[in-house]
């Protein structure tokens, strides 16, 4: 019995998740597994077997009416003179996660129109699987199991899979985990520098290099000069029992940090954590009323610098008002996604590396990409460091008739900063319109034929801009737009077909904003991000169709004569269990 139990004992240690995915997927899973360095390379990706068949091969040819063998049943049966093998079909039930057997008898043989196959392959892992104590091969509760694969996906960035990922499990060697973390160059540094600390600094606490590195989490992500830990880094025992007596930023550490940095090309080490909704006010205060404002800013405010000078420390002053010399001593990373490069300070700013499924789709949509009559502008009038702006300005290029420019609002200085920053990196113009500038503009009638002038505004340099990013508020955004035309002639109008509404949980108070920028005339899109409970997504949309409806009738004076239509949802990635950022392409007919 000893043995037995043992042998369990190990199997339960050893029990590592395996990822079942549609082949379609695979290279995106694996491609994200290898970030996190949570692949398992000990084993092969290899095709999902109903029992003990394989599920029909991506290779099959099949034509319409054949008959499809999808699973055989224990006993094969003659039916008619044709002596056809009887089958049990089944298929794949996307909403349940499982193969779902379809009706035995004379009406199993489906034919091909009426069953649609994914090949699923199971991709291994080295994420522990958390099975049922005694039991290796248990597997968790459904809601468990759910809860913990939202974790797994949120972890890689691949929440927008969550529909099409089923978990299972195997055996894997004896200690993936500390292979796996040798494969990498930061963990081997951190292996080598924590080797050259004195014998009894460990020692005294029963602790070895070894013993930290196998309790070190696998993923850590480069955004250079900065080599970013995932939130748990120091989350084990071990380390806690480490740094309890030695500071993470200690000058016993320092050298270490160096050293693991370096490993990576990068030269600043800092922990991970996420956005949080809300914020204190005042950085500094314990407590107090001010304690649960919204965080509208969007700052990281838990992201915490282990080596490297980043800047100067986030006060009230240095957040609202930043001052050139504060920009130039602040640490500012980048990245680089579909060719397009991003910046970003990290003590002020968010990155969020899962947006750039969306990103992507901007790139390759349809109605960004496809020239009009004439030159056209977009609007972002959540605009962040340009994540989405970007891609609109991308799609336009070498293009007559694309999107020319980009007109982005921003309340955040240091992100629009970053966006001013990441622009120039790309080889774009861009002109930021504020304090000064901005309050003369506003003085400034969109209406008067004379209207007052704004003589810093003035010039080619303005006109030439792709991007026009205004430190506000979006409240004002059409009359600032207007009040640019009259400043500077019509040559700058261009007519809007793109309005992005990028903030979550919802942008329903800037929508009626975006209805009266879209051009009257042409019409265009209004894309509309939102958290949408995953049971609720189709009648949301409904609800959000005629909202932005209602919306359009009251500009054109109850007419009606744009239609609204949402074309799309993109489903983004997992916000939350049972929640989606989802993505509505809202369509707004013009008159033309």
């Amino acid at each position: 019995m000893d043995h037995i139990t043992e042998n369990q004992e190990q199997e339960e240690a050893n029990a590592r998740v395996v990822l079942i995915v549609p082949k379609s997927h695979v290279k995106t899973v694996k491609s994200a597994l290898e970030r996190a360095g949570q692949l398992d390379r000990s084993s092969k990706i290899v095709p999902e077997q109903c029992g003990n068949h394989t599920t029909l091969a991506a290779h099959t040819t099949l034509k319409q009416g054949d008959v499809v063998p999808v699973r055989e049943t224990s006993t094969t049966q003659a039916s008619g003179t044709h002596g056809e093998t009887r089958l049990s079909p089944f298929e794949y039930d996307f909403v349940k996660g499982q193969n779902v057997e379809l009706p035995t008898g004379k009406d199993a043989l489906v034919p091909v129109q009426e069953v649609v196959f994914q090949q699923r392959m199971r991709i291994p892992t080295t994420i522990f699987y958390p099975s049922i104590k005694g039991d290796a091969n248990a597997d968790l509760t459904e809601e468990s199991s759910n809860e913990f694969k939202s974790a797994i996906l949120q972890n890689l960035d691949l929440e927008y899979l969550h529909h099409e990922t089923e978990l299972a499990h195997h055996a894997a060697e004896a200690s993936p985990l500390k292979s796996s973390a040798m494969k990498s160059p930061m963990h081997r540094a951190l292996k080598e520098a924590l080797s050259t600390l004195q014998d009894s600094v460990l020692a005294e606490m029963v602790l070895s290099p070894e013993v930290l590195i196998s309790a070190f989490p696998d993923g850590y992500s480069i955004y250079k000069p900065m080599l970013l830990l995932p939130h748990n880094a120091f989350g084990s025992t071990a380390w806690e029992i480490f740094l309890s007596r030695h500071a993470v930023d200690s000058e016993l550490l320092a050298p270490v940090w160096q050293y693991v940095a370096a490993s990576v090309g990068a030269t600043h080490v800092a922990i991970n954590s996420p956005i949080p909704p809300k914020t204190n006010t005042n950085p500094n205060m314990d407590s107090g009323a001010n304690q649960n404002q919204e965080n509208i800013l969007r700052r990281p405010i838990n992201l915490v610098p282990i080596h490297g000078d980043f800047g100067p420390s986030p006060t009230l002053q240095t957040i609202s008002c930043p001052t050139a010399t504060d920009f130039e001593q602040a640490l500012w990373v980048t990245a680089k996604q579909n060719g397009i490069w991003q910046v970003w300070a990290p003590l002020y700013t968010m990155f969020s590396r899962g947006n750039i499924r969306e990103k992507t789709r901007i790139l390759n949509l349809a109605a960004v990409t496809t020239d009009l009559d004439e030159a056209s502008a977009a609007v972002d009038l959540y605009a962040g460091i340009g994540y989405f702006a970007f891609s609109y300005k991308k799609s336009g290029e070498y293009r007559q008739d694309g999107i020319r420019r980009v007109l982005c609002w921003e309340i955040n200085p240091w992100s629009v900063e970053g966006l001013r920053r990441g622009a120039e990196r790309n080889g774009w113009l861009c002109k930021v319109i504020k304090g000064d500038d901005l309050c003369q503009l506003r003085r400034t009638s969109a209406y008067a034929p004379n209207g007052l002038a704004c003589p810093s505004l003035n010039g080619t340099d303005i006109q030439k801009a792709d991007f026009w990013v205004f430190q506000a508020s979006n409240e004002r955004a059409k009359s600032d737009y207007a009040a640019m035309s009259t400043s500077l002639g019509l040559v700058c109008q261009l007519p809007i077909r793109h309005v992005n509404l990028g903030l979550l949980p919802t942008s329903r108070l800037s929508w009626s904003i975006a209805v009266d920028m879209l051009d009257g005339q042409r019409g265009g899109w209004i894309h509309v991000h939102e958290n949408i409970g995953i049971r609720d997504v189709e009648s949301r949309s409904k609800e959000i169709e005629g909202e932005i409806d209602k919306l359009v009738e009251r500009r054109n004076g109850g007419t009606g004569n744009m239609a609204v239509r949402v074309k799309h949802v993109e489903w983004v990635k997992m916000y939350a269990p049972g929640v989606v950022h989802c993505v509505l392409d809202v369509h707004v007919q013009g008159v033309l």
